[in-house]
């Protein structure tokens, strides 16, 4: 019998609604690596894959910034065929102070696509998830500026410095603006990358979602404000669910997708257009 030989998925978040939904989505056609921070939910979601018939490589946990973690996916990603990464990895504003989610969103991103950088072979693509808050904050030079190199030694310390002083005294706002920025960097490395990546004939692009509602998605709308307003601003009158981003994800990884980088797409509803119209002065309703 002949052997079908699958190109492998690489699933961060793999534990989370949309890992899972990316996973189940990719599996049909990939074998997975699946990753993710905490071993149980990772385990029991490997274990549910394969007792429905998915191909899973390997199920490794840990923290996306651990140099032994990132050898041994690189390890289990790579092969004689190109590597698909899926990088859904992320906390929210509700989840940890500022510093820990421009740790997680960027530094951990930065740290990720240098590991595999090596591997990538003609075909590769990867999607990770931005957010529709990193097109809604402005471009702040200085923070850019830091920005640009989050494996800097002291990176994280003056990052955390910058954000409380645009608070102004409201350390609640921290967290939002911490992610809305690590968002933002996402983007902009997306489009950095294609370049180098482009070399080697692989893709990387970035996929923005709005209000999306798996457990992350419900927390940030029972805790924040801005999350209940951007769910509010979709004029196609509804939250997304996780398989709303995954199908896309699925396209941009596809040879349909073959001269598609360096970009972001926003799977949002139309929430950020609602929004800039809204924060402008304008009647998103009246829009032209």
């Amino acid at each position: 019998m002949a052997v079908i030989t699958r190109r492998k998925a690489l699933i961060t978040g793999a534990a989370g609604g949309m890992g899972r939904a990316c996973a189940r989505s990719f599996g049909e056609t990939h074998d997975l690596v699946l990753t993710d921070v905490a071993e149980a939910p990772l385990e029991r979601f490997a274990d549910e894959l394969k007792a429905d018939g998915f191909m899973v490589v390997s199920a490794i946990a840990g923290n996306l910034s651990s140099d032994e973690l990132l050898a041994r996916l690189v390890t289990d990603g790579g092969g004689t065929l190109p590597l698909t990464l899926i990088h859904t990895a992320g906390i929210s504003p509700s989840q940890a102070d500022a510093r820990n989610i421009m740790a997680v969103n960027l530094v951990a991103t930065v740290k990720l696509f240098d590991a595999i950088e090596p591997i990538l072979q003609p075909g590769s693509a990867a999607v990770v998830i931005a957010s529709t808050p990193g097109h809604l904050i402005p471009e702040i030079p200085e923070a850019m500026a830091l920005m640009a190199d989050p494996l800097a030694p002291d990176f994280l310390d003056r990052i955390t410095v910058f954000i409380d002083s645009m608070t102004q005294g409201k350390t609640a706002n921290a967290p939002g603006i911490s992610y809305s920025l690590s968002k933002l960097a996402v983007i902009r490395l997306v489009e950095q990358r294609a370049i180098s990546w482009g070399h080697r004939a692989a893709r990387v692009t970035s996929i923005s979602p709005g209000m999306i509602l798996t457990a992350m998605g419900r927390k940030e709308l029972a805790a924040t404000q801005g999350a209940a307003e951007m769910q509010n601003a979709a004029p196609l009158g509804r939250a997304g669910i996780a398989t709303d981003i995954a199908s896309v994800a699925r396209f941009l990884a596809s040879e349909d997708a073959s001269y598609v980088t360096g970009c972001d797409l926003r799977v949002d509803g139309g929430s950020v257009p609602a929004l800039r119209v809204s924060m402008a002065g304008g009647s998103p309703g009246n829009a032209s």
